[in-house]
């Protein structure tokens, strides 16, 4: 039996490590690689980040509102230009596509605390001798 999921995002999640001489010429590739994707159909965000204790090390992260929508940025020439931007990292490159199932809002905090929707425990079982 194969259950089929609806996802309803995807999020592209790069991480890398530059050297010191390549770190301005590697965020400047960046956006403009987070300009082009926001202007394309399907791209929900894209954003870039510098880790807090070691700003050599950079955070890349694109939504996209489907499969769909990944798979035709992958065969693009957007997705040539990221792996390029790869190849600059001093590492081994972190890239990860996460399938987002749901996503919930300040609703879901404010209902734990409140302690509506809690998870019941399961009734005890019962044997009979």
């Amino acid at each position: 039996m194969i259950l089929a999921i609806a996802v309803d995002m995807i999020e592209l999640r790069l991480l890398i490590h530059t050297s010191r001489q390549h770190t301005r010429p590697v965020i400047a590739a960046f956006r403009a690689l987070a300009r082009w994707a926001r202007a394309e159909p399907g791209c929900l965000s894209a954003r870039l980040f510098l880790a807090d204790g070691d700003p050599r090390c950079v955070c890349y992260v694109e939504t996209w509102e489907s499969e769909e929508a990944v798979r035709k940025m992958i065969r693009s020439p957007h997705f040539s230009r990221l792996a390029a931007l790869m190849e600059l990292g001093t590492e081994a490159p972190e890239c990860q596509f996460r399938l987002i199932a749901e996503t919930r809002g300040l609703e879901f905090p404010a209902s734990v605390r409140s302690g509506l929707n809690e998870p019941r425990d399961p009734p005890p079982k019962t044997t009979t001798p």
